[in-house]
């Protein structure tokens, strides 16, 4: 998966699904982005959760993907 299909997806469900879209969303996506990059600090609540919700950054990133692609439904070009 890449990084820039997986922002297409995003503003897909910006532009055609607002009501589907949501900020919650993206904040995860981006700490989750941070996570793999190492950009979280160890005492960080974001960290804690995202360690207390997933086992690893990609199972985080791979849930989210599955969400965006649900979202996105059949206007996706990404199933």
């Amino acid at each position: 998966m890449k990084y820039l299909d997986f922002l297409w997806a995003l503003d897909l469900l910006y532009r055609y699904h607002p009501k589907y879209h949501s900020n919650e969303l993206l904040l995860l996506a981006d700490d989750i982005l941070k996570w793999i990059n190492n950009e979280l600090p160890e005492d960080s609540s974001s960290l804690i959760y995202l360690k207390s919700c997933f086992e690893s950054p990609y199972d985080a990133f791979t849930a989210v993907w599955k969400e965006v692609l649900l979202l996105a439904g059949p206007f996706s070009r990404l199933n």
